[in-house]
């Protein structure tokens, strides 16, 4: 059989799908190079690497369901060797990833999310916020057991969103296949000729057991057309067409001047003195940026003016 290119594969594409034959809907991704260019700048443990794969392809995959510009933002957090594990996911595909591990620490490749982001089991939490950019930012926070990041967030997702939801990923070197399946409201499924069950509860543990003997195999990027008529056979498959997904880096000279200003002009003005400038770097995607000192006081001096306040310096402290 001739090679298959990685985009006729399905690499760095997601897709869309319905059932038309019971009560379920879905979403499936293959991560490739898009997971490379996200991680290119850091230097993470094999385990904390792959829970930062899994976590961005999750992530992606919820956020292909934003009705709005949002992002969806996964943060494992904790006290242990790795207290913050971070991705950010976009409507439109788009993600980035980021985590915190302390100097000189030991992890085993093997290592769940739980055990990285945790000295004790009571001190380990997952928070999931969507974010958009008008309106209210949904958050909810959940105790982080041990168990796969797969397991976990369809646990969260069944319950806090009282719909019934699975996610599947497994990895292939570098690479993560994701899929997630929601079911729909029981409504009766009609049935496909030669299929004798439409009942509702039947069709959804049908599919769902379907799709865990495709993930309890090894990774076959099949064009996926063909990939979901083989895992979904006995149904009938309304796919939408792939759309890419992608790394991108949301951080610009504007928000790093921001978080500067919340630095604060004691702490940022003296490192200016001394060097003629700052120089900041972005935790996810490494770029590095330099503000000099003269455009610095002008950023302190514009925030004193426009707040009518003119906060005491560490010269003025007693």
């Amino acid at each position: 059989m001739a090679t298959m290119d990685r985009h006729t594969a399905g690499f760095d594409q997601l897709v869309r799908f319905w059932l038309e034959t019971a009560p379920a809907r879905g979403v499936v991704a293959r991560f490739d190079a898009s997971l490379a260019a996200a991680l290119e700048h850091h230097d993470y443990p094999p385990a904390v690497a792959q829970r930062l794969r899994e976590l961005s392809a999750a992530a992606t995959l919820l956020a292909s369901n934003l009705k709005q510009p949002a992002q969806v933002i996964l943060q494992a957090q904790g006290s242990g060797d790795v207290p913050l594990l971070c991705v950010e996911a976009t409507e439109k595909l788009s993600f980035r990833a980021y985590a915190n591990v302390r100097e000189g620490v030991q992890i085993d490749a093997e290592t769940d999310l739980a055990s990285l982001v945790a000295a004790t089991a009571a001190d380990a939490r997952f928070v999931l916020s969507i974010a958009p950019e008008q309106g209210q930012m949904y958050q909810g926070i959940v105790a982080l057991r041990g168990g796969t990041v797969a397991d976990l967030l369809a646990d969260y997702l069944s319950n806090s969103q009282q719909t019934q939801t699975r996610l599947w990923l497994r990895a292939d070197g570098e690479a993560i296949e994701a899929l997630l399946l929601e079911r729909l409201p029981d409504v009766q499924s009609a049935p496909r000729a030669g299929v004798e069950n439409a009942d509702p509860d039947a069709a959804w543990d049908q599919v769902i057991a379907q799709a865990e003997a495709t993930f309890a195999v090894p990774f076959m990027p099949f064009p996926y057309a063909q990939w979901l008529g083989f895992t979904f056979a006995d149904h009938d498959v309304r796919m939408d067409t792939a759309q890419p997904v992608h790394f991108a880096c949301a951080c610009t000279m504007e928000r790093v001047l921001n978080a500067l200003k919340l630095v604060g002009e004691a702490e940022i003005m003296p490192l200016a003195a001394e060097n003629g400038h700052v120089e900041t770097r972005c935790e996810f995607c490494g770029k590095r940026y330099t503000v000099g000192a003269r455009e610095l006081s002008s950023l302190f001096t514009a925030a004193e003016q426009h707040d009518g306040t003119h906060p005491p310096t560490s010269s003025t402290l007693q």
